[in-house]
């Protein structure tokens, strides 16, 4: 556990340094999915407890986690994040970097956990202060991206924060139309969307 603080900690002062270590230890591909999955799972579990125990909190309305179909939330999550792996893969490989599809997608394992962590750490602020919170979470938002550009960066093995601005742009453009065809293909009610959105 305490490995697991130090390391959140490197990874957000210096994630470069963090994204190096994780790609050197050079993970079985059974442990990356296995990660992956396991992200997935605690996230579901998060946002289910906290349903739970605060049901009617209007400042955690934007968290709503718990859809009807629970199961089918979490493939697709996994999807999402497969394909995320597999646009930074690609659009990286496209600007010229070195980036591999497994080596991606265990630096994005590692960044959903540290997002899970901090918005633990958000979302109780956020209970406290609102007003706090909300600017809590601008901080965190900026902060992983911050994060996630020097892993791309690191993963390409770019010169320039910019190339992996551009490819983490590029990525998020294929997402967020891919999404809209996921939500339209399984309908947004299976995925505890409002219909009329």
């Amino acid at each position: 556990m305490r490995f697991l603080w130090s390391f959140m900690i490197l990874s957000l002062r210096q994630p470069g340094v963090a994204a190096r270590s994780i790609l050197l230890r050079q993970w079985p591909n059974e442990a990356i999915w296995t990660g992956l999955f396991l992200a997935v799972i605690l996230n579901a579990l998060f946002f289910g407890v906290l349903g739970v125990i605060l049901p009617n909190s209007s400042e955690l309305a934007m968290f709503d986690m718990s859809p009807e179909s629970p199961g089918l939330s979490m493939m697709v999550s996994a999807l999402r994040s497969v394909l995320f792996a597999a646009m930074l893969t690609l659009g990286g490989r496209w600007l010229g970097g070195t980036g591999r599809f497994m080596p991606i997608l265990s630096l994005l394992v590692w960044d959903q956990l540290l997002q899970l962590a901090l918005m633990s750490i958000g979302i109780v602020i956020l209970l406290i202060s609102p007003q706090l919170g909300s600017m809590v979470f601008l901080l965190i938002g900026l902060v992983l991206l911050f994060v996630l550009l020097n892993f791309v960066n690191e993963a390409h093995g770019f010169a320039s924060l910019w190339r992996s601005f551009a490819v983490v742009l590029m990525a998020s453009i294929v997402m967020f139309f891919s999404m809209i065809f996921i939500v339209g293909l399984l309908g947004p009610a299976n995925l505890g969307l409002l219909e009329n959105v």
